[in-house]
C-alpha cells in the first residue's frame, strides 16, 4: 500500500509537528508501507530518509500571508500522484490549505491529522491573519466532510466542539507519542548538579517570563536552564533583562539561556533534569511534556491543552502556584517519585509510536 503524507514541517526541522510526522512516517515504513512525504524545501541533500521518500516544494508564506512559490506545482503533484491513502497533516498550513478545494478530485482515501485549530481558540495580533481565520473557519467544515476520517489529538480540543456543531462525526483521537528507544532512561553516570529545565522557542506565546518569575519566587538554589530557538531575538533579550531585574528583586539565581542546540544536546539536558517547567499560553498536546514523562522527569505546567489529563506532574494557574509546586516536589521525595512513575507508566502503555500508528492504520 502506498501512503502519501503532506506536511509543512518534516525532518530535519526540529519542531513538535515535525517530530510527530517524521516518527509516524518512519513507523509506517517499518510496518511495510511505501511511504512518501510532500513537504517544504529545506535544501536537503537527500531524497530518502530511513526509507521514506521526500518530495520538496518551494512554497513560502504563512497563514497570515499569501502562499507563494511552487503552489501550482504542488497542487498538480497531489492531483496526479498515484497512492492509496493521503494523510494531510494540520490545517492552516499551505500543504493542506492549497488542496482543500481539490479534495473531491483526489481518488485516494483521505485522512486529516489535525494538530489544533489554533486561530479558532487564540486571537492573533496579526490583523490579516485574524480576519482570514474568521472566513477560514466559517467554511472549513465543508471541506472536512470530504475526509474519510479525521484525527484530533485529544477530546478536549476545540476541534471536537467545532465538528459537533457542524454535524461532522467521522473523527477520533490520535495522541502524540514517543519512540520506544527514547523511553529508556539513560542518566549520565557522572554526578551532575540539579537543574530545572524548560524547552520552548523564545516566543511570547511560550511565556517563559511566567516560569522565570516562579523560579525566582521558589526557595530552590538549583539552576534554571532554558533551551529554545531564538525566533524573536527581542523576546530573548527581554527575558535576559527580566532576569537581571529579578536578581535585584528576589536575590541572585543562576539562569542559563541556551539556543540553537542540537537535538542530541537537548535530549542530554532533558535526561539529566530534575524538574520540567512549561508555561505556554497555547498548546494542544505538547511533545515536550510527553518527552519529560518518558524520561521520568516530573513536570509543572500551565493549564493548557490536555496537560491536566496527563499524569506525571501538576498544572498551575498562576506564578505563585508554580513556585509552591517547585518547592513541594523538590522537598517531597515520595510525591516526586510517584509523579515520575505515573507519567512513565502511561508512556509505556499508550504513548509509543508502534501503539499509536496501529490506531492510524485501522483507517487505511
Amino acid at each position: 500500500m502506498k501512503i502519501l503524507i503532506t506536511t509543512e514541517q518534516y525532518y530535519p526541522i526540529s519542531s513538535g509537528v515535525s517530530s510527530v510526522v517524521t516518527s509516524i512516517a518512519e513507523e509506517l515504513y517499518t510496518n511495510g508501507y511505501e511511504v512518501y512525504v510532500a513537504t517544504g524545501f529545506e535544501n536537503r541533500n537527500y531524497t530518502t530518509h530511513k526509507g521514506v521518500e521526500i518530495i520538496e516544494f518551494k512554497v513560502y508564506g504563512g497563514f497570515g500571508n499569501y502562499y507563494k512559490g511552487e503552489t501550482d506545482e504542488y497542487r498538480d503533484f497531489i492531483l496526479n500522484f498515484d497512492c492509496d491513502v493521503i494523510v494531510n497533516e494540520c490545517v492552516q498550513t499551505w500543504t493542506t490549505d492549497l488542496i482543500l478545494k481539490d479534495l473531491k478530485k483526489i481518488k485516494a482515501k483521505k485522512i486529516l491529522h489535525s494538530h489544533g485549530f489554533s486561530l479558532l481558540s487564540f486571537r492573533t495580533k496579526n490583523p490579516w491573519a485574524y480576519i482570514k481565520s474568521k472566513f477560514y473557519y466559517f467554511s472549513l467544515h465543508k471541506f472536512l466532510k470530504e475526509y474519510e476520517h479525521i484525527f484530533f489529538l485529544h477530546n478536549k480540543t476545540i476541534e471536537t466542539t467545532y465538528c459537533k456543531i457542524h454535524k461532522i462525526e467521522n473523527f477520533s483521537y490520535l495522541p502524540n507519542g514517543i519512540g520506544e528507544e527514547f523511553v529508556n532512561i539513560k542518566k549520565n553516570k557522572e554526578k551532575v548538579d540539579e537543574y530545572l529545565l524548560n524547552i520552548s522557542n523564545y516566543y511570547p506565546m511560550k511565556n517563559q517570563e511566567f516560569l522565570l518569575e516562579a523560579f525566582y519566587k521558589s526557595k530552590t538554589n538549583c539552576t534554571l536552564v532554558l533551551i529554545g530557538s531564538s525566533i524573536l531575538k527581542n523576546y530573548l533579550v527581554k527575558l535576559q533583562q527580566l532576569k537581571q531585574k529579578f536578581d535585584i528583586k528576589y536575590g541572585f539565581k543562576k539562569v542559563e539561556f541556551l539556543f540553537n542546540l542540537s537535538r542530541e544536546e537537548t535530549v542530554d539536558y532533558l535526561e539529566n533534569a530534575t524538574l520540567f517547567l512549561h508555561s505556554s499560553q497555547l498548546e494542544v498536546f505538547p511533545m515536550v511534556i510527553v518527552e519529560s514523562m518518558a524520561k521520568k522527569i516530573p513536570f509543572i505546567a500551565t493549564n493548557v491543552g490536555n496537560i491536566s489529563s496527563l499524569p506525571g506532574g501538576y498544572v498551575v494557574d498562576d506564578i505563585d502556584s508554580m513556585a509552591k509546586k517547585i518547592d513541594y516536589l523538590l522537598t517531597n521525595l515520595a510525591s516526586y517519585q510517584k509523579k515520575a512513575d505515573e507519567g512513565y507508566a502511561l508512556i509505556c502503555k499508550e504513548l509509543t509510536w508502534p501503539y499509536i500508528t496501529r490506531k492510524l492504520e485501522q483507517y487505511f
